[in-house]
């Protein structure tokens, strides 16, 4: 989990990134993050607004599944064959932001 600042992963063509969704194996409703993230912008990031340029990347919501945490890889390539993958450049700057998953408190 990440507090306050920013935090930096420098990344090559071909490297992943995985996100691990929150898990909780006895669920307490009132205390389950559940999360939207986002991929934006510089604007975006800096003022922690997904409307600027952004979209939803994936959803963090759910929190007590069975199967264990969700997890959501990034491949940073430069081409990609799927609708919804994402093409990076080297040498480029990318932000990504979270909001609390809507009617999660």
């Amino acid at each position: 989990r990440f507090h306050r600042g920013d935090y930096t992963v420098g990344v090559r063509i071909n490297d992943y990134l995985d996100i691990y969704c929150p898990h909780y194996e006895e669920p307490l409703p009132e205390r389950m993050e559940r999360y939207i993230l986002y991929m934006v912008n510089y604007e975006g990031h800096a003022s922690c607004d997904h409307r600027q340029r952004g979209f939803k990347r994936w959803e963090c919501n759910r929190p007590d599944s069975p199967s264990g945490p969700l997890k959501f890889s990034e491949k940073f390539q430069l081409f990609t064959p799927f609708s919804l993958g994402f093409e990076f450049r080297p040498g480029h700057e990318y932000y990504y932001i979270w909001s609390a998953f809507p009617g999660s408190g």
